[in-house]
This record gives structure tokens, sequence and C-alpha cells, in this order.
């Protein structure tokens, strides 16, 4: 059964999403990076098709989803995604997110704990107050329509180097150019993802989830330098090294797809 698209009305627009159906009662719920899209979930969830019940939703601003009125909070996020997952039936749900998903999925737990029945994460942002104003200061980086079209260049430049890699490891050129799509689509209000995240405490959400929670981060990841952090932060969890980097999901979906299953399987 093929990947499908479809749309869901929530109170400032509508959500895009892409879904699978399958068995059981609690479907998977996942959330992707910033600048991304749900496509960044496609290869992982084909892996997964016939197992599980998936929905992977684009984040407001990004993919084909709606533009917040204003610049948005995870709070918000949480809110509208729940809003969502309510429009569509979805009482209880796995989350799975990555980088800025994995905010917003931790958020989502802490504060609807009734609804997430286990979370998931490649990268968990745990940063220190002053750390996340450091990110806040170099990080942000919004984009500019200009005329000459220097932007392009500087998309796909972010993109491409995003991971480091070894000259005879390139990215993807399909994927990179997946990404710069979804950057472009989002615009010049891209960033306000970031701004939202890195003004989030993640550590204090994290410390009230009380589902079981996997985290994954990878040595190539731009997150790797807080995985001792996340790990400290909760012992608790079942924490694994991937391959790869910030783009595992596109270069090992098996690897991610077979954790997904061995975990879920783990909570019967």
């Amino acid at each position: 059964m093929a990947i499908r698209k479809a749309y869901v009305d929530v109170k400032d627009g509508q959500i895009h999403y892409r879904y699978a159906d399958g068995p059981g009662d609690i479907p998977i719920v996942f959330f992707h990076q910033t600048a991304s899209s749900s496509a960044m979930f496609e290869k992982v969830m084909v892996r997964l098709e016939g197992k599980y019940r998936m929905v992977a939703t684009d984040t407001p601003a990004f993919g084909q989803s709606f533009f917040p009125p204003k610049a948005p909070t995870t709070r918000y996020y949480v809110e509208t995604l729940l809003e969502a997952l309510d429009k569509l039936g979805i009482t209880r749900f796995h989350i799975f997110g990555h980088h800025t998903g994995s905010a917003i999925g931790c958020e989502m737990a802490a504060v609807a704990p009734e609804r997430v029945a286990s979370l998931s994460m490649i990268g968990p942002v745990v940063l220190t107050a002053a750390e996340r104003q450091e990110w806040l200061k170099v990080a942000i980086d919004p984009m500019v329509i200009k005329a000459d079209g220097t932007q392009y260049m500087k998309i796909w430049y972010r993109v491409t180097h995003l991971d480091p890699r070894p000259d005879d490891n390139p990215p993807s050129l399909e994927m990179c150019h997946r990404e710069c799509l979804d950057t472009l689509r989002a615009g010049e209000r891209w960033h306000e993802a970031y701004v939202a995240v890195f003004n989030q405490d993640f550590a204090a959400y994290f410390q009230q989830v009380k589902c079981p929670i996997m985290m994954m981060c990878g040595r190539g990841d731009i997150l790797w330098p807080w995985w001792d952090a996340a790990i400290k932060a909760r012992p608790d969890a079942k924490a694994i090294e991937t391959p790869g980097g910030a783009y595992v999901c596109d270069d090992h979906p098996d690897r991610v797809a077979q954790e997904i299953v061995t975990f879920l399987g783990s909570l019967r």
C-alpha cells in the first residue's frame, strides 16, 4: 500500500500530512526537522508499511502546511498538531521526532501525557539556558529573497554542509534538492522554527516525560556534542548511537526502521 497525502483542517489553516494504514490502535506520528517536511520520513515509512498505522505531519510553515499568523512558539506547534490529530481521530500515539520534531514531541509528551504512548527522538536538544542563547546568536540566519538569487546558493551550501562528511561520501543530490525546495517553500520565515526551539526549555520538558523514551544520535549529527547531556538527563531512556548524522533517515532508513520496530516491540 502506497504512502498517501492529505490535508486536515485546524483553526488557523490546513495541516498537510503523509499517512499509511496499518494494524493496531496506536499509530506512530512523525515530526520533522527544520527546514524539512514529512517527505524526510518516506524511506522509513516505506520500510514500516504494513506493521503500523503512520502519520507524518508537515509542521506549520513547512511542506504544504499553512503559515502561522505570527512567529510560532513550540507550544503553538504542539497545540496545533494535537488539534490536527484530534481531527484525524487519533487520541493516543507513539511519537517519532527529529531535531525540531524532537523538541515538539518532547513538549507534547510532557504536556499531554495521556496522549503519548512513547517518545522516540533523533537529536534531543538538551541545552543549557546559556547554550540556547548562544544558538540564538549563531544559528538564526533568516533567508532574504534577493533579485540576484544569491539566496539559492546559500541554501544549497547549508543543506550540503549540515553533516560533516568526507569528500568521497557526499550527501545524495536528490535529497539535497528536496531539502532545498522545502527551505525555499518556507521562505523568509523558515528560521522561526529555530527561534522557537532555542527559546524552549527542552531540558525541563524532558524531565517531565513519563512514557518510555528512545533516543538516537550519530557522531556526524550537529547535536552530537550534547548527546552525553541527553543520556545523563534521562539514564532510563534507551540510547542508541546511529551511523551518520542529521540525514540518518535518508542515509540509513533500514537501521532507523529496525530500531523503531525493536523499541515498540519491547513495549508490548
